[in-house]
Formats: C-alpha cells, structure tokens, sequence
C-alpha cells in the first residue's frame, strides 16, 4: 500500500468509526463490505475534497465502488492536474 492508499484508509476509517482501520482493505467496497450508508459516502467526499483540493461529481462518486477506487481517483486527477 502506497502512501496516497494509506491516506484515503486514514480517510475512510475517520467517517466510518464503527469499522477497524484494520479491517479497511484496497479491495474493500465502501458500502457492501464496509457498511457505508449515504450520509457517510458525503462526509468521505467532503474530507477527500478537502485533504486533495478536488471536486468529485456526482457522476464521479457514482464510479467509485472500493477504497482503490477512490485511490486511483484521485491519483488520476492529480495526474491531470
């Protein structure tokens, strides 16, 4: 796990607090496996937005299914910036 994956698990693990960080894998799906529900997946937005100062549509969250989805999200926006 590279320092960005660790980050957005810090990240994760910080909105949902009945889940160990331990327990947060790159494979991991947000809400399947990890039991997000809609409240949380905003808060995770709104804390991913502001750790990496990028908006993520609607459309984009949508897209994003595992903790390595949302790893590889934003490592493709900070290529592109």
């Amino acid at each position: 796990m590279d320092e960005l994956e660790k980050r957005v698990v810090d990240l994760i693990a910080e909105v949902l607090v009945d889940v160990n960080k331990e327990n947060i894998q790159l494979d991991s799906k947000i809400v399947e496996d990890l039991g997000a529900e809609s409240l949380d997946i905003y808060d995770m937005i709104a804390l991913l937005e502001d750790e990496f100062g990028m908006e993520i549509t609607d459309e984009e969250v949508e897209k994003i299914q595992t903790v390595q989805d949302v790893a590889d999200f934003i490592r493709a926006h900070q290529q592109a910036s």
